[in-house]
């Protein structure tokens, strides 16, 4: 897969390429700028739609690569450098997900280290990166281990995990969010550090991902299935926190991605209903980038693409972030300005009704301590964990019998890992 894309982008590199200067449209022009995301994100994409340049002459057009839940990573991807081979791919690409190696080195992504550059009060991650930038996160999530407050629930690994919750009589929270989490920091850091993945691992993998199947609250589906595909690698997470606090469940691994999600997080743990710990990975607290963006190297409008980056990560720009967008905003200053200023708010989520009271200066300074501290970052590759999940569901849902579904997925990984 790796190959293929590879040579795509070294074909469009010596049909055309452009270089690293800012040309097309841009300034005091009417514009149309083209967006691809390849996962469907509502506020995502309601939110960078509804971007108009400084004079209001920028006109976003947002698309989606997953257009039908049946569609393969695979398949998105090779329609995606198909349009960028004949010259007509978009202006800017959503990065989440999607493995930027074969576009970087062949050119395709321009580089944004100049605009980072000037960008002021940015997160740590951002700051300590290579000279060169090809993409750029407007936002982030974190994880929370969330757990009913005094139970011994064990979120050292996956398989503690779900052992410390049948001790206990205990329940999860959803499925698939817990088991892409687990994922994220317990498989994909294996194949990222040795490039390579073992029988045993991806075994001992499927088996606790069965097991969590057992210990899971399916909330009325049934039958209870996995559903780990594409389209489904993240979900909503402020149920989870609300079933710990009226005691439905036990325990939940969830994304934490926007400020609502800190505040009835804090608020749950402040009455005591909850205990929570940000989740780690190798022992370092986990940083999930989202709303990655990279501009298209032969765009038509890069004038224009350079300057929406740009405007992403100004002030005004990540304020729109956390205000608009709903999510977390890469910018320190906005990130803690928004928490100051988050406001009491009624609640009523599942029947449980709550006044959110504004964060205490504790609060706030414990999340940005955390935030000061991010270590491990969670950028996954779609096609990677396609090949991974889909084996898993397909033995936990009892479609496979464990050595099919782990010999398909290693077949599968060798293939991809040595192109």
């Amino acid at each position: 897969m790796k190959k293929i894309l590879t040579l795509f982008m070294t074909f469009i590199l010596i049909t055309g390429l452009t270089g690293c200067g800012r040309d097309g449209s841009g300034g005091n022009e009417e514009t149309e700028l083209n967006v691809f995301m390849m996962n469907p994100d509502m506020y995502m994409e309601s939110f960078l739609s509804s971007y108009s340049g400084e004079e209001g002459l920028v006109t976003t057009n947002v698309e989606m690569g997953m257009t039908n839940p049946n569609m393969e990573v695979g398949d998105v991807l090779k329609l995606l450098n198909t349009r960028l081979m004949s010259d007509d791919g978009p202006d800017i690409i959503v990065m989440d997900d999607i493995n930027a190696d074969g576009y970087i080195e062949s050119g395709q992504l321009a580089d944004l280290s100049d605009i980072i550059s000037k960008s002021n009060d940015l997160i740590n991650p951002l700051k300590e990166q290579d000279d060169e930038i090809y993409y750029v996160p407007l936002s982030f999530g974190v994880i929370a281990d969330s757990k009913s407050t005094g139970a011994a629930v064990d979120f050292e690994d996956m398989e503690k995990y779900v052992s410390s919750l049948k001790a206990q009589g205990l329940k999860s929270g959803n499925f698939e969010n817990t088991a892409v989490l687990w994922y994220k920091t317990e498989i994909e850091p294996i194949i990222k550090e040795k490039n390579n993945l073992s029988k045993e691992e991806l075994t001992g993998f499927y088996e606790n991902v069965k097991e969590l199947m057992t210990v899971t609250e399916w909330y009325g589906r049934n039958p209870a299935r996995a559903s780990l595909y594409p389209g489904t690698f993240m979900v909503n997470p402020l149920i989870e926190y609300w079933d710990i606090y009226a005691d439905k469940i036990g325990a939940a691994r969830s994304y934490i991605t926007n400020i609502s999600d800190l505040h009835q997080l804090y608020h749950a743990k402040n009455e005591g209903k909850l205990e929570f710990s940000y989740g780690k990975a190798d022992g370092e607290t986990v940083y999930i980038p989202t709303c990655i963006i990279a501009v298209n190297n032969n765009s038509k409008n890069k004038d224009a693409a350079f300057e929406m980056v740009e405007y992403m990560l100004s002030e005004e720009g990540q304020k729109d972030v956390a205000q608009n967008g709903g999510y977390l905003p890469v910018n320190y200053k906005v990130l803690r300005d928004e928490l100051e200023n988050c406001p009491e708010t009624n609640v009523n989520i599942n029947g449980v009704g709550s006044i959110l009271k504004p964060f205490t200066a504790n609060d706030i300074d414990e999340i940005m301590e955390v935030i000061k501290n991010l270590e491990y970052e969670a950028y996954s590759d779609s096609y990677l964990m396609e090949i991974i999940l889909t084996g898993a569901a397909d033995y936990g849902n009892g479609d496979e019998t464990l050595d099919s579904a782990v010999e398909k997925a290693m077949n599968k990984l060798k293939i991809y890992l040595t192109e």
